[in-house]
């Protein structure tokens, strides 16, 4: 399954509309920016430029 991490308000909600149209099996995980999570040692594994979106695939990982 697909994991998309996004933020309220960004670019990543084109990805997020993408993913429903597509039909596609995803979960999502908020980026809380407020709170600085998108600088966590967590989510930089993920994207190292932490920013969203980030889609985990089982192919690897798609940044912006």
């Amino acid at each position: 399954m697909m994991v998309l991490y996004y933020a309220p308000g960004t670019c990543a909600l084109a990805s997020h509309i993408a993913l429903e149209r597509a039909g596609a099996d995803y979960q999502t995980r908020r980026v809380d920016f407020a709170k600085g999570e998108q600088r966590s040692a967590e989510y930089l594994l993920v994207n190292p430029k932490g920013r969203v979106p980030a889609l985990v695939t089982s192919r690897g990982i798609l940044t912006e």
